[in-house]
């Protein structure tokens, strides 16, 4: 046990010297294009690669941590702070050439082994209970302080933003005493209008004023649906235009009829019920703020349910949404925008006093409420979003599809105007700070009819989540919508993903709030996909069963043993499959457990009796292999007749190629491959093996298991194996897995590349491999340079096999 803490200790210090090492590299010179060479200047230090370059096309630029497409901006700069190191690549797209870009000079490593060991010299007096109940004790729970304190977690570059806390509860709204004034501009679009018109009657009790202007719209049938409509509401007057002036002179002819605060409302937004009071409170309760936009289906940065991708809305779905909102804590709502959105604007007197009109300069419309916004800007005025009212927009009827060089003329005006203002949103985009309504009333909206899916998921990549992503297409497909739910980096926090037909929207949320968003789904579907790495996976599941209503559906799939055991391959504490030997055998390991993330409780009968609650609720269990279901009969045999077999069915599986001919052994290795995945495995045998014997990795390695014959390519699609195959002259495949997988997407690809694929007999792996006629098991320890002479004596007599016939 001592000699496995002893190497995950090492590891731990590996990585721990490659963050103190600090790099800068300037002028480093891109020579993909002869007529605009480019230049590459990079920093190193904490983990992230901070890359700043100019290049004439979108380059692949990775690391031995992560892979990112880039493209250079109109200036053709390229900015990324990029995870790693240790290494940089760049792979030019057009030409398919990549160079490798050293990060450190000699000096570099001098100064970064300096750093390190300052800082383990004054590790023991910081830590040292920690080390004395880790090494000599077993204590897990020290060990996770300790490897927290070697190797502090960095603020990912993709963090989701966070979603404002507190957003429920009841907050009492100023009363609305005085007539609101109502602009309501009208040019065609009768049958949207009759709605419209309909809604504002039906859902307006506060004082009002309905100023309508009718300009000059020569649709028939729009001139005596308002005038019947201002027969039967005496609060509402017609201005009938004599001739077209454009939204913008028809708005300004209404500003100049208003008295008091003002509505600017399309013909086509459809107000809820209580819609006046919601946009006109923060207007009531502060008098710094000028104007006030609801979410909606089609607004732009106020979109919902991603933002600025609009969305028809199908049947009920604005009620919906809109009944999510009103749930909303009105002031926690709140939000501060740039810009207001003038489909449904409130606007303040005080500030109309101030601005009272619309710049005729943007002729026909679109950019106007921006420039008006942003002069009231210039004067100290906020500009607000009420996050607790949806007004449903149903764009493009009132004034007739936008053109785009209307568009962009007016986009050029507002740019010379406000030079900061697209930096300005794009930083608002950026932030989202409406991310928490938005996901609030997206799931409002988006949570009728079918039952919500919710899957629980982590957030470590793999295959699990390659199904994952696979799976939630097929769901957005049938359903509409799915949500996924992720442990977060902060204990207070989940990491919440709402995928639709729109996109995505991605957030951190506190699970309070979480709770309270899924109360608007009219029935919920909860899904356990994985749960590895949470740092409390057993309090998170307890609180998604907490989210289920009696007649809510309840599935568990088994990606991995996590429900067995926080070791979730099973590797026991000296390194190896365990065998689940039975509960004394089991319980001695389970204390002894190196590193494992997360609480747990003393006993490991308390963790899985703790999972057996979730198992006796669940409506359906369901396996991806033979081996799994035998390896959960063995600790819950009584589930055995419950537990469903449903293996995956990989598609777009690589094409056949012919192995090549002659010349030095290559073994190709698929995949991310930590230590589970056999990343020992390929150092030893890199170290002991033949010198004519060659390992590439595609896709990558923990950086603690390195070789320098060990070749590692990086990032990939599915559709470049067989080629990556051919260009490195791959002669056969190694799964290196030393844990009994529950499905191996890597073990169905290389097999289909009609390549030998040698596994270790077990798991998942094994049996996929013994159904194919390219697949060979290894005895499990078989290792360094024995593994070496198996696989050239299968290869040896595999030679006399056809080879694989081209695609």
């Amino acid at each position: 046990m001592a000699t496995s803490r002893l190497a995950a200790m090492r590891r731990v210090l590996k990585t721990f010297f490659w963050m103190r090492m600090r790099g800068r590299r300037t002028g480093f010179a891109l020579r993909f294009d002869h007529v605009r060479p480019g230049q590459l200047d990079i920093r190193a230090a904490d983990g992230v690669i901070r890359i700043a370059a100019t290049a004439a096309r979108a380059a692949r630029i990775g690391s031995e941590a992560a892979t990112v497409l880039l493209a250079p901006d109109e200036e053709g700069r390229i900015r990324h702070d990029l995870p790693g190191m240790r290494f940089l690549l760049w792979h030019d797209i057009r030409t398919g050439r990549e160079i490798r870009v050293p990060l450190y000079r000699a000096h570099d490593y001098v100064l970064g082994g300096l750093r390190a060991a300052l800082s383990l010299i004054l590790f023991p007096f910081r830590h040292g209970a920690d080390l004395i109940g880790y090494f000599l004790k077993g204590d897990s729970a020290a060990g996770d302080r300790l490897e927290r304190a070697l190797l502090p977690q960095l603020a990912a570059a993709d963090r989701p933003p966070d979603a404002a806390t507190g957003l429920f509860g009841a907050g009492a709204m100023p009363p609305l005493t005085e007539p609101v004034d109502i602009i309501l501009p009208v040019y065609n679009a009768a049958d949207v209008l009759a709605l419209c018109l309909e809604r504002i009657a039906a859902n307006t009790p506060e004082p009002h004023r309905l100023i309508l202007i009718d300009d000059a719209s020569p649709d028939p049938r729009v001139r005596p649906l308002l005038e019947d409509f201002v027969r039967r509401h005496p609060q509402a007057r017609l201005l009938v235009n004599p001739q077209n002036l454009g939204f913008i002179g028809t708005v300004n002819r209404g500003l100049a009829e208003a008295r008091g605060h003002v509505v600017l409302l399309n013909s086509d937004a459809l107000v809820p019920p209580g819609w006046l009071t919601r946009l006109m409170a923060p207007i009531l309760d502060d008098a710094a703020i000028a104007s006030v936009t609801p979410l909606s289906n089609d607004a732009e940065i106020f979109d919902v349910p991603v933002e600025c991708r609009a969305r028809p809305l199908g049947p009920g779905e604005a009620e919906a949404a809109d009944r999510a909102a009103a749930r909303l804590n009105w002031r926690s709502a709140l939000c501060d925008a740039p810009v207001g959105v003038g489909f449904c604007m409130a606007m303040a007197r005080h500030w109309l006093e101030l601005l009272p009109d619309l710049d005729t300069a943007f002729g026909r419309g679109y950019g106007e409420e921006v420039d008006w916004c942003r002069k009231a800007a210039a004067l100290g005025a906020r500009h607000v979003c009420a996050a607790h009212l949806f007004v449903e927009h149903r764009s493009g009827s009132s004034f007739g599809a936008e053109k785009a060089e209307w568009v962009r003329t007016n986009n050029r005006l507002i740019s010379n105007r406000y030079p900061g203002y697209d930096l300005m949103v794009q930083q608002f985009r950026d932030k989202d700070p409406l991310v928490g309504p938005r996901l609030a009333v997206g799931i409002g909206m988006l949570g009728q009819g079918a039952p919500l899916r919710i899957y629980l998921a982590h957030r470590l990549g793999g295959g699990s989540e390659f199904w994952l992503q696979t799976r939630l297409e097929e769901v957005v497909t049938e359903n509409g919508a799915a949500l996924v739910v992720r442990d977060a980096p902060d204990p207070d926090r989940l990491q919440v993903e709402l995928y639709c037909r729109e996109g995505v929207t991605r957030c951190l949320v506190a699970p309070a709030d979480l709770a309270a968003m899924l109360a608007g789904a009219e029935a919920r579907h909860l899904v356990y996909s994985n749960l590895v790495g949470a740092e409390d996976p057993l309090g998170l599941i307890d609180s998604a069963l907490s989210w289920l209503a009696p007649d809510d559906r309840l599935s568990v799939l088994f990606h991995d043993f996590l429900p067995l055991c926080p070791s979730y391959t099973l590797i026991g504490s000296k390194g190896r499959f365990c065998g689940l030997p039975g509960p004394e055998a089991c319980q001695a390991c389970y204390a002894r457990l190196a590193v494992t993330s997360g609480k747990r409780p003393a006993a490991i009968d308390t963790w899985r009796a703790g999972w057996r609650k979730v198992m006796d609720r669940a409506d359906e269990l369901i396996a991806f292999s033979e081996d799994s279901r035998a390896q959960l009969a063995r600790v819950w045999p009584d589930l055995a007749g419950r537990i469903e077999l449903q293996p995956h069915r990989p598609e777009h599986l690589p094409r056949r190629i012919v192995p090549p001919p002659e010349g030095p052994l290559t073994v190709g290795v698929l995949g991310s491959i930590g230590h589970n995945k056999g990343a020992a495995i390929l150092h030893d045998l890199a170290q002991h093996a033949a010198p004519d014997l060659g390992i590439v990795v595609i896709g990558r390695i923990d950086p603690a298991f390195a070789h320098h014959r060990i070749r590692v390519h990086g990032a990939y699609r599915r559709e470049e194996i067989a080629d990556l195959a051919e260009h490195y002259r791959i002669r056969c495949w190694l799964i290196p897995s030393i844990w009994p997988e529950t499905f191996c997407f890597a073990v169905h690809e290389t097999l289909a590349t009609g390549l030998p694929v040698f596994v270790y007999d077990i798991g998942a792996q094994a049996g996929a491999a013994a159904e194919a006629i390219n697949g060979h098991l290894l005895p499990l320890g078989c290792e360094g340079e024995a593994l070496d002479r198996h696989l050239r004596r299968h290869l040896g007599a595999s030679a006399a096999m056809p080879p694989a016939l081209p695609a």
